[in-house]
């Protein structure tokens, strides 16, 4: 009886819906639908500072009870003979441990507690970050202090990374997506620290010793910067971090500006033998820093370059028409310290290769000199406007923004601003960003594969250095 039931209410259900078709008028074409406009509703960051020096971010967040952490700590590039240090420290800091808590026990205490500690960054800085539930916080931020100011950095840990890393060393030509990366960098920055990369001696070099100083040169609050968001209130976080923090001294700490770039991009045509069926074409010059006035405009000239995906020129012409690539596209990135790469690339069969490259390089000059239409520059800037919104979703993203600009000594409202300028762009202004930072005719390119295979000379388009891949 109540299945019988059932059945005549979902009947008359149904008859009801599709009445209200039938009767309720036409309805509109989906391209006839009116929205809201989009909004990112940004969460409020309020500065915080310790009596130490330290300074930061903090953002109350009470949707979960979690906290997380970020604290940024300067660093430099070491001694080019020496080069790999920074990542040796930055390992050995997290996996090592400290005398309190040395790397197996952190480990078990985190994973009995469902937290995180992490250790990452590069030359020009360290970070140290970690998760955890409110109610641990106590006891995961006095770990984390400990971390922070006090590594044991023992040597078991030290050879166990050194052995890690002249491993790496010794297969850093497997991969030719790798090698063509390195090789590409090493052409444009040169003699730059940009360009350096770690060798069997320079690994072999670095001592327990080198991993202290290096802690001790650049670990100080007044040379870090803290950004926190989570369940708990500006009042709260402060006086724990107070208390975690306590006797971590103040020191005089010099970073060192960042060489600039000198070397003018000359094209040159450059080859490195791997014995592959495919080809990995890179091309491309010097990019620009990230306080370059026409950044936003950059930016979305390379979205319409190749960029955007599939409805890129490069991806559409390359791989989609011609059907030459597995993978091509491009990227044009800025560097708050000198300047960024500009980068074509593809992967392709062999026998494709000079094809696929001279396709590239026609787009690059056609973006240069011809530009893109108003309906692409519109489609451009509205995927980057309407993207704001996911720049805000999450707290922790809103927190490690922050810091990352004040790292990069930058505006903090940068974010804001950019929104504001790509919402102004004009396809005159992506014309001239094109003509002015776009160099087709000074491209460094480089190939990597097996020449034998390639369907035309490289000599086509210019003459050919040859890269001999050392193998350590």
């Amino acid at each position: 009886m109540r299945k019988k039931a059932f059945i005549i209410i979902l009947a008359a259900v149904l008859a009801v819906s599709f009445s209200s078709f039938a009767f309720g008028g036409k309805r509109p074409h989906p391209s006839k639908l009116k929205y809201e406009p989009l909004r990112a509703v940004k969460p409020q960051a309020v500065d915080i500072s310790l009596s130490n020096g330290l300074q930061g971010f903090f953002v109350e967040d009470h949707e979960i009870p979690v906290v997380d952490v970020v604290l940024v700590v300067k660093t430099y590039f070491p001694d080019r003979d020496k080069y790999g240090l920074n990542e040796m420290a930055q390992w050995v800091m997290r996996n090592g441990g400290t005398a309190t808590w040395p790397g197996d026990k952190l480990n078990d205490e985190l994973e009995f507690l469902a937290a995180s500690i992490e250790v990452y960054g590069g030359n020009l800085s360290t970070a140290f970050a970690f998760n955890c539930l409110k109610k641990d916080l106590p006891r995961i931020l006095e770990i984390f202090a400990d971390l922070v100011r006090n590594p044991a950095f023992p040597d078991d840990k030290v050879e166990m990374k050194r052995k890690t890393m002249l491993e790496d060393i010794r297969r850093k030509n497997d991969e030719p997506n790798e090698v063509a990366r390195r090789e590409f960098a090493k052409l444009i920055f040169k003699d730059h620290p940009y360009g350096w990369e770690k060798a069997t001696q320079s690994v072999n070099a670095i001592t327990r010793d080198d991993l202290v100083a290096f802690h001790n040169t650049y670990f100080h609050p007044n040379n870090a910067i803290i950004g926190i968001s989570g369940d708990v209130t500006k009042d709260e976080i402060v006086a724990a971090l107070e208390k975690a923090f306590t006797g971590w001294p103040t020191t005089n700490v010099t970073i060192p500006k960042v060489p600039d770039l000198t070397i003018a991009p000359e094209p040159t045509c450059n080859y490195a033998y791997m014995d592959i069926n495919q080809a990995y074409i890179t091309m491309g010059h010097q990019g620009i820093n990230s306080n370059d006035p026409e950044r936003c405009a950059v930016n979305i000239m390379n979205f319409i370059l190749g960029g955007g995906s599939f409805t890129s020129w490069i991806t559409e012409k390359v791989r989609s028409d011609e059907g030459l690539a597995y993978h091509a596209a491009s990227r044009y990135t800025s560097d708050a310290f000198v300047k960024g790469l500009f980068t074509a690339v593809a992967q392709t069969k062999a026998d494709a290769c000079g094809r696929a490259a001279t396709i590239i390089i026609e787009q690059i000059k056609r973006m240069r000199d011809t530009g893109p239409t108003p309906e692409e520059v519109a489609k451009a800037v509205d995927s980057y406007v309407n993207g704001e919104v996911f720049d805000y979703e999450n707290k922790t993203q809103v927190v490690r923004r922050l810091v990352t600009l004040r790292f990069e000594g930058r505006p903090l409202d940068t974010p804001q601003r950019d929104m504001e300028t790509y919402a102004k762009l004009t396809v005159d202004d992506i014309k001239r960003a094109a003509q002015k930072y776009l160099l087709p005719d000074r491209l460094t390119i480089l190939v990597v594969g097996n020449a034998k295979l390639f369907d035309r000379p490289l000599s086509d388009f210019g003459p050919v250095n040859e890269i001999k891949l050392e193998k350590e």
